[in-house]
């Protein structure tokens, strides 16, 4: 039986994420809890491969155009 399953640009940004050694790097600065499940890096790079489709997915949609978008409280300062 095959499966058949519609990833998207998903494990492009994945391995984009890992040949930047994103998880590695924050791995360094932010020592993981050896209680954890994941690391810090594996979460960042969760997030940021999200909210990277996230967005090209809506732009595809059309939703961005034209709108003003919400700015986030979690933004970091200029």
């Amino acid at each position: 039986m095959v499966t058949n399953k519609r990833l998207g640009a998903l494990p492009v940004a994945a391995e984009f994420l890992r040949r930047l050694d994103v998880a590695g790097i924050i791995d360094a600065l932010c020592p993981p809890n050896p209680r954890a499940e994941l690391t810090h890096g594996q979460v960042i790079e969760v997030l940021v491969a999200n909210r990277e489709l996230v967005r090209q997915a809506a732009a595809a949609r059309g939703e961005s155009k034209g709108r003003k978008t919400r700015r986030s409280r979690w933004t970091l300062a200029r």
